[in-house]
């Protein structure tokens, strides 16, 4: 049989024959044959022309039934081959700081290649500002940061959680009184293991201390003050940064001590010249989440999200 099925559904779309004609731009005593042809070839009349406006006969009921169920499946085929399409050409570009871009994410991505070599992964750089406007106009796919963006656009997943620690140069005279309180380098490596857990620093044996301290913008910029303030000092900047690691490298060189997350003596070369303490300071622990925007999702996304959960920090 000839296809018809766009006609006659349109037919009985419009509930008439003019206007169906004007909708398909063809002319009506056209269309008109058409469906008249159709229905020849059928041995059955789809449509009951003694009514007003035009309406379906029984057998019309059941031809326009399986032209839904057809067109079902036709959309379900047609969005398959989409996926499978944007699967095998997907870009994911991810923005996230210095430190999980230079330490932690090209290990995970690489990960996630194996299991999906046709993806390319771009990875991003930048404030925490910045990376939430790429990730608004399009520009990443995922933001992964210590702050969650205040955006009802996006959706933001705990990936990991994090300590923010004290790093001072092992030469400070101030580490001498506070021998139960701190970690060398391996010891803070191994400080969930029974028996090597240290307590939380008082903070304010710190209060004539030189700090380095990451710039205004910083989650750990306003959380370092905070929890200076909640013990009764304000800190002495000897110097502000942009960069984590920076402040790291300049702990080694003694230039001061610096609040930095815990996760880096696991991505650096042991070094004697730190030591590190913990503090009791509820704001010292904070979430890394996973944040992006659900408009325009792929399985290749998913896939990321479902990674990601599967490998925590």
């Amino acid at each position: 049989m000839t296809n018809y099925r766009e006609y006659i559904y349109a037919v009985y779309q419009e509930k008439s024959f003019s206007k169906a004609a004007k909708k398909l731009f063809v002319s009506q005593p056209w269309l008109s044959a058409a469906i008249k042809k159709a229905e020849q070839e059928l041995g059955l009349a789809l449509f009951d022309r003694s009514t007003s406006p035009i309406s379906l006969t029984e057998a019309g009921r059941y031809y326009i039934a399986k032209y839904e169920e057809i067109a079902a499946i036709e959309e379900e085929m047609r969005e398959h081959f989409r996926q499978i399409r944007d699967v095998e050409r997907t870009e994911l570009h991810i923005g996230s700081s210095m430190f999980f871009c230079t330490y932690v994410l090209p290990g995970l991505m690489e990960e996630f290649q194996l299991l999906y070599p046709q993806v390319t992964l771009t990875l991003t750089e930048g404030g925490n500002k910045t990376l939430v406007e790429k990730l608004m106009n399009g520009q990443l796919d995922f933001l992964l940061e210590a702050e969650r963006p205040a955006n009802n656009r996006v959706h933001s997943i705990p990936w990991a959680s994090e300590e923010i620690v004290l790093a001072v140069p092992a030469g400070n005279p101030v580490n001498e009184k506070l021998t139960a309180y701190r970690y060398c380098f391996t010891d803070f490596l191994s400080r969930t293991q029974t028996g090597n857990r240290r307590p939380p620093v008082p903070l304010e044996a710190f209060s004539q201390e030189k700090f380095l301290l990451l710039k205004e913008g910083n989650d750990i910029h306003q959380r370092s003050l905070q929890m200076c303030k909640h013990t009764g000092f304000s800190p002495k900047v000897s110097l502000y940064l942009a960069q984590m690691m920076t402040a790291y490298y300049l702990v080694l060189e003694g230039q001061g001590i610096a609040f930095l997350r815990s996760t880096i003596p696991a991505h650096v070369a042991p070094t004697d010249r730190v030591v590190f303490y913990q503090l009791g300071d509820p704001l010292a622990v904070r979430s890394i989440y996973l944040s992006y925007t659900p408009q325009n999702a792929n399985p290749v996304k998913q896939h990321l999200v479902d990674f990601m959960k599967d490998n925590i920090l």
